[in-house]
C-alpha cells in the first residue's frame, strides 16, 4: 500500500472556516487549528500564543493589544 498525501486524506474530517472568522484574526492566519470551534482565533490563548512565538516567528510585542483570555 502506498502512503501518498491523497491516501492520508481518505476518511479525514473536513473543517471549514468562515472567511469572516479569518478576517477577524489580527494576523489573518489560514491554519485551521488556529481557530476554536466557535470560529474565534486562538491569539488570546496563552499556550497557543507561546507556540506562535516559538514556531511561527511571532514576537511577544505582536500581542500587546490582544488580551489573554484563556
Amino acid at each position: 500500500m502506498t502512503d501518498t498525501p491523497e491516501d492520508r486524506l481518505i476518511n479525514q474530517p473536513i473543517r471549514t472556516i468562515r472567511q469572516s472568522d479569518i478576517a477577524a484574526c489580527p494576523f489573518m492566519i489560514l491554519v485551521p487549528s488556529h481557530y476554536r470551534a466557535d470560529g474565534t482565533c486562538k491569539c488570546s490563548n496563552a499556550d497557543h500564543r507561546n507556540m506562535m512565538i516559538a514556531e511561527w516567528g511571532y514576537f511577544p510585542e505582536d500581542f500587546t493589544a490582544i488580551p489573554v483570555i484563556d
